[in-house]
């Protein structure tokens, strides 16, 4: 491109260096028609930087016109352009100024910011009419406007309660994330496009040390601009609490770990610190109304499993804050937008990988490099690190990792002070949140771990731990079920497929560094290595299927014959299973839930009572519990005792009275009349639903009852117990 110089463009052409055979007829016909265009034609490698050339040329253009293809936002140039032009003319009042769309795709979910998909653009040219209308509206476009897009250097952010954080050293492969962020945040500015009319919180979600408080940091450093009121930033306080303990952030008191944060933010803004946190949050709220500009709420590692009141009450105190949340908890998809954090995909992991040295000049150094992103599964922390020690080579490098004892990532980090703000120990931060999960959710993940790579599937792990289980299956499927729901939630597995999930390979790594009962891992491994070799449908015996198959299986595992244990004092697990099952079933049938006066069906009302005999009766059989050893004493509340009350004593004599009744009379419909019409005539009705309505009673007791073995409390009035 030659004499630059001081130039002035009227256009920045921006694309993917991929569509520039698609997009050629209109760069020629833009060259063609008298505009000043800048096309630049040097791809730009992730870690090389934007060139000194590209900063000038969009600097001293007018607008840029983006060809958003579906490849634009995956390049790291073009992205970098976007944001420019688009903070530019943000500054001027209006971010869609400096910034034109052409799409060359069917949709526009792909273009971000979300005001870009509202505002008027252009689909790719097909004919010389069309291309020359476009070219006109390019034009008219540019003619509106003075000046250059200018300083593509962001404002500076004004942090509170400060200092600003480091910039990252090694960002890649995250400025399409960034901006997802930001058209989550405003995507209420673009109502047509995303049918939303309001602003909502937004969370980073990911794997311990995936990126999210770098991502977040980034966010608010290039966006600052946005935020005039400052970037608010809301850290958990460890202080001497546990990483991952239920006690740090407990129903209780959830404002606990970050009450010195809101104390911070207060003095900040020169307000009064003392008092707890609802106090702080009133005085910023205050504060941010007399002021009157947008902010950035930013609430760093948001942990598990708190209350929608909870987390609402940790959110941006005044409608003029954007609320951003980063959390390694899944369960919050109905109270904050979710933008999930990958790791980095095999390039762009090579890339960070190989950043600080020269590139492997070996077939086998190449090989030992990328064997090294797949181990650590495209982690961008553990790339990093790793690549600090890559001077020695990659083979040796790869060696060290695999090497028994201390992991080598701790060893790298205990010098470091990390972008995250972790402690040294990079695995115990990866694995934190097994702490406080139970012991179902401890040998999920060690079924995982034994399992991996392939996916932990649910048949299999149940084939593994049958042979040494003193239950039936059914029950270690639900231990296993409610271990897996607890690893899910915060987020230490994933879905691979159909009752199946899989662990990352960094999480494994960690794990097996950090188990706390490495014998019980032991036994599990070979477990698992039994359970391949004898079990046909496990899935070593689907290695040949199609890929993304595995794991698939629906069958439910074989139910294997059980011994019952001897009797507890207390009720067992088998027992709470059982009461649980029967407790649901009951609460929901007609006799506890009223039936109002004259509505549904008598005969229906019936029919719903019967089938729990049968219902009752396989419950019992599917946790062992004999309904045939005998009538159990009547003071002995056990699940057989409540259930041979249930059929027995409770609904056997109200259904042996009224099916025969209601039978009589139901034969005696005359031809043309409708059931229902008939059932409303019969003499008796009134009668049979004062019984219905006498039998919720002893019913309500019997929920009672098995809630006392269960736990549940399904808010049911409650009935006292039968003296």
């Amino acid at each position: 491109m030659e004499g630059r110089g001081a130039r002035t463009w009227d256009v920045f052409l921006s694309y993917s260096r991929g569509d520039a055979r698609r997009i050629a007829p209109l760069r020629d016909r833009l060259l063609a028609s008298g505009l000043d265009v800048f096309v630049d034609e040097v791809t730009v490698a992730g870690f090389a930087g934007i060139s000194d050339a590209i900063r000038e040329g969009l600097a001293r253009s007018k607008a840029l016109l983006a060809c958003y293809s579906a490849a634009y936002p995956t390049r790291q140039a073009c992205q970098w352009e976007l944001t420019a032009a688009y903070l530019s003319g943000l500054a001027e009042g209006d971010p869609r100024r400096r910034v034109m769309v052409v799409n060359p795709e069917p949709g526009t979910g792909h273009i971000h910011p979300v005001e870009l998909r509202d505002a008027k653009h252009w689909a790719l040219p097909a004919g010389a009419a069309e291309l020359d209308a476009l070219v006109a509206d390019v034009r008219a476009h540019v003619g509106a406007l003075t000046g250059a897009i200018g300083a593509t250097e962001a404002a500076p952010a004004r942090w509170l309660p400060g200092p600003a954080p480091s910039p990252a050293p090694a960002f890649t492969g995250r400025l399409p994330y960034l901006w997802q962020v930001h058209s989550r945040l405003h995507q209420h500015a673009a109502p047509l496009t995303t049918g939303h009319s309001a602003a909502r919180p937004v969370q980073v979600r990911g794997m311990a040390g995936i990126g999210k408080t770098l991502l977040a940091q980034e966010y608010a450093t290039r966006f600052a601009a946005v935020y005039p009121g400052g970037i608010h930033w809301l850290a958990r306080d460890t202080g001497d609490t546990p990483d991952g303990d239920e006690g740090a952030c407990g129903a209780e008191s959830p404002y606990a770990p970050y009450e010195s944060g809101l104390r911070a933010l207060a003095v900040a803004h020169g307000l009064p610190a003392e008092g707890g946190a609802e106090e702080l949050t009133a005085r910023l709220h205050a504060h941010f109304a007399r002021t009157g500009e947008p902010f950035l709420w930013i609430v760093d590692d948001l942990p598990d499993r708190l209350t929608t009141h909870q987390v609402a009450r940790l959110c941006a105190p005044h409608p003029l804050g954007r609320t951003l949340l980063t959390t390694r908890s899944r369960r919050y998809d109905t109270l904050a937008t979710p933008v999930d954090l990958d790791p980095l995909p095999p390039d762009e992991a090579y890339a960070l990988l190989t950043h600080a040295t020269e590139p492997p000049g070996s077939p086998e150094e190449r090989a030992a490099a990328e064997a090294l992103c797949a181990a650590v599964g495209g982690h961008p922390l553990a790339l990093d690190l790793l690549s600090s020690a890559a001077a020695d080579g990659y083979t040796t490098l790869l060696d060290r990792f695999h090497t028994p004892g201390r992991s080598l990532l701790d060893v790298l980090a205990r010098d470091r002070v990390l972008p995250t703000g972790y402690p040294a120990g990079v695995t115990a931060a990866l694995v934190r949140d097994v702490r406080g999960a139970g012991p179902s959710a401890t040998d999920a993940l060690r079924l995982a771990a034994a399992f991996s790579p392939t996916p932990l599937t649910r048949d299999d792990a149940v084939r593994a731990l049958s042979p040494g289980s003193t239950v039936p299956d059914i029950a270690t499927a639900r231990r296993l079920d409610a271990g897996i729901a607890v690893l899910r939630g915060r987020g230490l597995l994933v879905p691979a497929g159909t009752r199946s999930w899989s662990v990352h390979p960094l999480t494994v790594h960690a794990w097996l560094r950090h188990d706390p009962e490495p014998g019980r891992a032991e036994q599990l491994r070979h477990a698992v290595i039994r359970a391949l070799r004898t079990s046909p449908g496990t899935t070593l015996g689907r290695v040949g299927a199609r890929p993304g198959t595995a794991g698939t299986s629906t069958r439910e595992p074989r139910m294997k014959p059980h011994t019952p244990a001897p009797p507890e004092r207390g009720p067992g697990e088998l027992e709470r299973m059982a009461a649980f099952d029967l407790q649901v079933e009951l609460a929901t049938r007609i006799g506890v839930q009223e039936l109002a006066p004259g509505t549904g069906s008598l005969r229906e009302a019936l029919g719903s009572l019967h089938a729990l005999f049968e219902f009752t009766r396989s419950t019992l059989r599917q946790y062992s519990i004999n309904l045939a050893a005998g009538p159990p004493p009547h003071d002995a509340r056990t699940v057989h005792a409540i259930a041979d009350d249930l059929l027995n004593r409770t609904l056997r004599p109200f259904t042996s009275t009224w099916h025969p009744r209601l039978a009589a009379h139901e034969a005696l419909r005359p031809e043309g009349t409708s059931p229902v019409a008939h059932e409303e005539a019969w003499p008796d009705a009134p009668a049979m639903r004062a019984a219905l309505t006498e039998l919720r009673t002893p019913l309500l007791r019997i929920v009672g009852e098995l809630a006392g073995i269960s736990g549940a409390d399904f808010g049911l009035p409650a009935v006292g117990s039968p003296g």
